[in-house]
């Protein structure tokens, strides 16, 4: 009787470890690549605060900057990038190989985090983005660095550390200059669009620009800390931000998410809505 439940347990072992083996072998290895902090990583691995229910069929690996993300697409680590559809036109510019998808699978706002001690600037910020001069600046702006190939901008040359002596003469903004075409570095000094309104709006206060390069997904936790103001750096509105910031009014009202794969991967073509890719996604 012994030798029987042993040889029936041993059956059952080696049926459980066959059905391990088999699922453990159909599990998808998808990988996508993110960058940290951002709207992207939170909409792949999926996260209440932001609304997201993500994707728990597949993998994702989160990346300092979407760059280091397409470096790892284009070497096989991952199968596909998702980021901001600025930064991805970019990218796939820059970048031999690679193409983006062109469905928009999230939209959102871009605003400016501001310390949360500070309504006095939230409120003059705001007022400048109120002002024609502004809406023209904008507009000339962001025709520059996405209409126009020939646009060569002129490096933003500021201060990078903040001088406790002259607290009330400075704008202090964190950004991540690493996301291009919104910010990004041109030997010292700052490029884009966000580098482009903060020097615009330090002009209008009369106040010294200073700009602190750091990993995005510290921008909006700094702000507040050693002197800094606001943080401006290609940020989505959000309620998870908004407990560590006050949002100014939004300055770009059409950013989203898209997918970056390679040239020759077929897996979304002829795919043209989000329902389409989010089902397609969900099947790897």
């Amino acid at each position: 009787m012994k030798k029987t439940l042993v040889l029936v347990m041993l059956v059952v072992a080696m049926i459980a470890i066959a059905a391990f083996g088999f699922m453990a072998c159909n599990k998808s290895t998808y990988t996508i690549g993110v960058q940290k902090g951002t709207t992207g990583e939170y909409y792949v691995k999926g996260d209440s605060d932001w609304g997201y229910s993500g994707f728990s069929n597949v993998a994702y690996n989160a990346f300092d900057n979407g760059g280091m993300a397409v470096q790892a697409l284009k070497n096989g680590s991952v199968n596909a990038v998702i980021i901001d559809e600025g930064p991805a036109k970019a990218l796939a510019e820059s970048v031999e190989g690679i193409k983006v998808i062109d469905v928009v699978l999230t939209t959102e706002k871009y605003g400016i985090g501001v310390d949360k001690n500070q309504d006095t600037l939230k409120n003059q910020i705001n007022d400048i983005f109120a002002t024609d001069e502004f809406k023209t600046f904008k507009a000339t702006v962001f025709a520059n660095y996405f209409d126009n190939e020939n646009y060569e901008p002129t490096p933003i040359v500021a201060a990078t550390t903040a001088d406790d002596s002259k607290a009330a003469q400075q704008l202090v903004v964190a950004t991540n200059a690493e996301f291009p075409p919104f910010e990004y570095k041109e030997g010292t000094g700052f490029v884009g669009i966000d580098m482009e309104i903060a020097a615009f709006i330090a002009n209008k206060l009369n106040l010294e620009l200073v700009i602190i390069d750091m990993d995005f997904d510290s921008v909006v936790t700094s702000v507040g800390v050693n002197n800094i103001d606001i943080a401006l750096s290609g940020l989505t509105i959000n309620e998870k931000r908004k407990e560590s910031v006050n949002f100014t009014d939004s300055y770009y009202e059409e950013a989203a998410q898209v997918l970056i794969v390679l040239e020759s991967d077929t897996t979304f073509d002829g795919l043209t809505t989000v329902e389409q890719i989010e089902a397609k996604l969900k099947s790897l």
